[in-house]
């Protein structure tokens, strides 16, 4: 509800009954000013307008009445308007209205005041004005509801019963109602005609609980009804309904001023924006720049009243009094008053002038050039400043200024601005500028590559000027206003060419032909003298060092038609490349190809030697099963990475490449049984070895068959039985007698389940098992056709169907026609059976080490069973996602172990362990993401796989994930520590750790080979060298260790 004060009106009605039980009413109207009774003040929200803008003004015009010391209360008759229509059925809001008006009838003083009421919904019912409460109630008590809301007639009637007042008597109408009128035209005109007619009008609208009384129709129609804001209440969902009424009571009599009209006339460099008053309540009547606001009576609280003003076109600049504002009044006793406001001031500006272009904003430094000043709101007598110089003003209009530029200084930026007499300016930009020369240039010549240093000497040049070489630009270094330090820029042409020097203004000088680029000199030849390898593999890959000279950057070699990879580039005589792989055994010519197409070659200079032949010596495993499967390993020499391994006729496959003498393969399948010969192949080189008749095929294990679930049954066949037994095939066949039976379930190796086939007869048949190896097995007599007479077994339901791999439990099975010597099978195997009753008996479920749906199978002693297909499941716990392994922080370390290292993966769990082989190691510190270890120690220098097991034994392998690096190499000596840089000197290296085919050994940056003799000692023979010298003697073993010594040329 609107929050108002009207503690006070509570507080003053007491103190005027007081005082007037001990004094005579004796204040003269003569003592009161009408500024004791009323208020008026003005305020706006800016205090200035621009001529030409759109901006608007909003005006709040606020009016107050002040309650005297009086025991004066002006008599009313009150009509009370209720509205019955059906929608204040909702939330019982008849109900709560009826209450409150009962609360207005016990709380109106009768003895100044009479009241009368009308209902109304589609149509209207009223009752008299009276003093006689309890019959106005009585009235009350009997409203009921009805159809539509004709607010209208309601209020017609309402001021029929008010009319022809008794003299000194206010009528009044009090209307609450909670919707929209049936016509809300009609209601605001029923309205104004009782304010015209001098009553005062209140207005209740009663909203619901969750309405919004911003965007209330009804709200906004009774608050246009009521004679002022102030006379205007709502309520949501009825609450605060009596205390609305019981202010409405203590109001009716007491005002401040009666017939109060507020006049603002607005001053005429201003106009009032039409509509913006309409909010207003009352509404002001508008006559041109004149608003006029007429109020019934006044009560204490402040009204507000808002408009909008703009300026006319007409508007002159200056400080303009907003309007002229007066408010006539009169009191209670019918005397007039008169109150002006004082009323704000706004200041009407001319808008800021506006620079949009100066033609031309660049001009000699001598000045006196004609520059045009192009924008806005330019004034006569506005002057214009380059800098500090006032410019002379030839002419101005408001949209262009015409003046002579001032004189200036060459290189600068001045700002341009103009400045209007009432003090506001706008800025632009103008350079100055003068015209540079050249007056030489030296040296005037240099090579054609560039890079030298010239000096450009001349006049006027400025800091930031660059000097262009034939238009291409030279870095240039400003010395002075007359010397200019440039690079020469290369120049793929000889030739004289100009010189051009552009300062940062823009302005330029040129000198024809002012440098000259020289004719080069020819160029040297390259050649190639020698190789420092002169024989290799024919896959390539070995590093040879070419010597000779005038080798360039970007030299290309070739090994006959094939282009070896540059590796490094020592210098013009000397360059590393790698040999490419060869296409077959022979001698190549190799040449060196400069890329100006010069190039040197050494003919048959190369040889790439044939591959060497594979060599087969054994295998870890020389038998195995026919079906294949086994892993062997395979042991000899020169076994390539892409190696190929046949057992016979049929490929291995690659399980494991270990190096070139070791390499683990998966036997394929056999075709028959016996030895076959073991071959390997070097794909690359079609070269092979074989080992002849080196592993064997075993036969299969024979079937075996012995016993049956069932051992008879009708001979229409059909039922289910479980075959026992060993080494089934996945394809085996079962016949009984020459009839062949269908396998409905291969369960294992030692047990599958069959559908008994139709027999022509009774009587016993044999039984057999073929596997298809043509291994068989036989029941003689196994199975007897037989006619069945006890009811066959019914299984219908199990206590428990499911239990998790790796437990067991007991179940119990529903069903019918269960014998007390009957037997139970699950998923074949013969469990416990408890007989209860003949629909029930207790069975034990055996454990299971995997997941799977199995049969449960009653058998009745006469060899009828009830089988529960897939009845039965172990079901795998639910598990938490495995681990994987992402990398390690260190994948290589020392066979001593105890390096920390960090494993990054997913999903590790707290108990997580972790293994580098079949070595536990030691956990530091587990998360989600990362484990922190000590590496274990190892014995050999080998590639371990590294693994993660998290508690549920979820694991995750990392295969060859850490390297376990052989012991440092070390250099203890040498056999000899000099020699001829003509090279050939054989040098024993002394030392420990040594390896055979695993280390690189250079000399001087040039990598040589080697002969192995034991793990302390080996021998080079030293390269030739250009110079004498002391250089290193480099060992760097597989892991990229390097140790180095010593070695001096003479």
């Amino acid at each position: 509800m609107k929050s108002k004060n009207f503690k006070w009106l509570n507080i003053f009605a007491v103190l005027f009954l007081f005082i007037s039980t001990i004094l005579p009413y004796s204040v003269s109207a003569t003592t009161i000013q009408g500024s004791d009774l009323v208020s008026v003040s003005k305020s706006v929200s800016i205090d200035s307008l621009v001529r030409g803008g759109q901006e608007v003004a909003d005006v709040t015009l606020s009016v107050k009445g002040t309650p005297q010391e009086t025991t004066f209360v002006q008599p009313n008759d009150v009509i009370l308007i209720i509205d019955k229509s059906g929608s204040m059925q909702t939330d019982n809001r008849l109900a709560a209205a009826k209450d409150a008006t009962k609360e207005f009838l016990d709380l109106i003083d009768t003895t100044k005041h009479r009241v009368g009421i009308v209902d109304y919904s589609g149509s209207v019912s009223s009752f008299p004005l009276t003093t006689d409460i309890d019959a106005a109630k009585a009235y009350v008590d009997n409203i009921e509801l009805g159809g539509g809301t004709n607010t209208g007639d309601a209020i017609r009637q309402a001021t029929a019963m008010l009319a022809n007042p008794d003299s000194g008597v206010q009528p009044t109408i009090v209307i609450l109602t909670d919707g929209e009128a049936q016509s809300t035209t009609d209601a605001l005109a029923s309205s104004k005609a009782a304010k015209d007619a001098g009553v005062i009008f209140y207005s209740i609208a009663l909203l619901a609980a969750n309405e919004n009384p911003d965007l209330s129709a009804p709200n906004q129609l009774l608050k246009n009804m009521s004679t002022s804001a102030d006379h205007h209440h709502f309520v949501l969902g009825s609450i605060g309904l009596p205390e609305v009424y019981r202010q409405i009571v203590e109001e009716i009599g007491l005002a401040s001023a009666y017939n109060v009209v507020v006049t603002d006339t607005v001053s005429p460099e201003f106009e009032i924006v039409p509509g913006s008053y309409d909010n207003n309540i009352p509404k002001p009547t508008v006559n041109g720049n004149t608003l006029e606001w007429n109020i019934t009576e006044l009560k204490a609280n402040e009204l507000t009243f808002t408009y909008q003003v703009r300026l006319k076109d007409t508007a002159t600049a200056g400080k303009i009094p907003l309007a002229t504002t007066s408010t006539t009044f009169e009191d209670h006793e019918g005397n007039s008053y008169s109150v002006d406001a004082t009323n704000p001031t706004i200041e009407i500006t001319n808008p800021a002038p506006i620079i949009n272009e100066i033609d031309a904003n660049k001009g000699l430094t001598a000045g006196g050039e004609t520059i045009s000043i192009k924008g806005q709101n330019f004034l006569d007598g506005a002057k214009v400043y380059f800098g500090s110089k006032l410019a002379t003003v030839s002419s101005i209009s408001s949209g262009e200024i015409i003046v002579k530029s001032p004189s200036g200084i060459q290189g600068t930026t001045v700002e341009v601005k103009v400045v209007n007499t009432d003090g506001q300016f706008a800025v632009g930009q103008y350079s100055y500028y003068d015209v540079p020369t050249i007056i030489s240039v030296s040296p005037a010549e240099g090579e054609m590559p560039g890079g030298n240093k010239i000096t450009v000497a001349g006049t006027k040049f400025l800091t930031g000027a660059k000097v262009y070489i034939n238009d291409v630009e030279a870095p240039t270094t400003f010395v002075l206003a007359s010397k200019l330090y440039a690079i020469v820029p290369s120049s793929e042409i000889s030739g004289t060419v100009s010189v051009k020097v552009i300062n940062p203004d823009g302005s330029e000088a040129s000198l024809e032909s002012g440098y000259t680029y020289l004719e080069p000199a020819p160029p040297s030849t390259i050649e190639l003298h020698k190789l420092s390898i002169t024989s290799g593999s024919l896959k390539g890959g070995d590093k040879v060092t070419l010597y000779g000279q005038e080798f360039d950057e970007n030299v290309k070699v070739y090994f006959g038609e094939i282009e070896a990879t540059v590796d490094y580039y020592t210098s013009s005589s000397s360059i590393r490349v790698i040999v490419p792989a060869g296409v077959n055994p022979s001698l190549v010519t190799v040449k060196a190809v400069n890329p100006d197409g010069l190039f040197s070659e050494l003919v048959n200079s190369y040889e790439y030697l044939a591959p060497p032949t594979p060599q087969l010596d054994s295998l870890s495993a020389t038998s195995g099963k026919l079906a294949g499967g086994e892993k062997v390993i395979v042991y000899g020499a020169n076994l390539d990475t892409d190696v190929k391994v046949y057992f016979g006729d049929q490929e291995a496959a690659i399980d494991y490449y270990y190096s070139s003498s070791r390499v683990r393969v998966i036997a394929p399948a056999g075709t028959s049984t016996g030895f076959v010969n073991v071959k390997v192949v070097n794909p690359t080189y079609g070269t092979e070895a074989v080992l002849t008749s080196a592993y064997e095929y075993l036969p299969p294990d024979p079937v075996e068959l012995n016993s049956l679930s069932a051992a008879s049954g009708e001979p229409k066949g059909g039922n289910k039985i479980t075959l026992y037994g060993k080494n089934f095939d996945t394809d085996v066949k079962v016949y009984f007698g020459d009839q062949e039976a269908i396998v409905d379930y291969y369960t294992s190796s030692s047990s599958i389940r069959v559908i008994v086939p139709e027999n022509a007869s009774t009587g016993f048949v044999s039984v057999k098992v073929v596997n298809p190896d043509g291994s068989s097995a036989e029941l003689i007599d196994g199975y007897e056709y037989a006619i069945v007479l006890g009811p066959t077994p019914v299984i219908t339901s199990l206590s428990k169907t499911s239990v998790l791999v790796g437990e067991s439990t007991s179940i119990t099975i529903y069903g019918q026609n269960f014998d007390q010597k009957g037997l139970a099978y699950v998923d074949g195997e013969q469990v416990s059976y408890s007989w209860v009753t003949s629909t029930r008996v207790r069975i034990s479920v055996p454990v299971s080490i995997q997941a799977k749906t199995v049969d449960i199978e009653i058998v009745n002693p006469d060899g009828q069973s009830a089988i529960l297909p897939n009845g039965f499941s172990y079901e795998e716990p639910v598990l938490n996602p495995a681990p994987i392994i992402s990398s390690l922080s260190s994948n290589m370390g020392e066979l001593a172990g105890g390096e920390t290292i960090t494993i990054s993966g997913q999903n590790f769990d707290s108990t997580t362990k972790v293994y580098f082989a079949s070595k536990l190691a030691t956990v530091i510190s587990v998360t989600d993401t990362a484990i922190q270890v000590k590496v274990p120690s190892a014995t050999t220098s080998t590639t371990v796989p590294v693994k993660v097991v998290n508690s549920d034994s979820q694991q995750y392998v990392l295969d060859n994930g850490y390297t376990y690096l052989p012991k440092p190499i070390t250099i203890t000596s040498l056999s000899t520590t000099s020699g001829s840089i003509n090279g050939g000197t054989s040098v024993t290296i002394y030392g420990t750790n040594f390896t055979n085919k695993t280390m690189t050994i250079s000399v001087a940056g040039e990598e040589v080979s080697y002969t192995y003799i034991s793990a302390t000692r080996i021998r080079i023979n030293t390269p030739s060298t250009l110079a004498a010298g002391t250089v290193k003697i480099t060992i760097t073993d597989i892991a990229g260790r390097e140790v180095s010594t010593d070695y001096t040329y003479y």
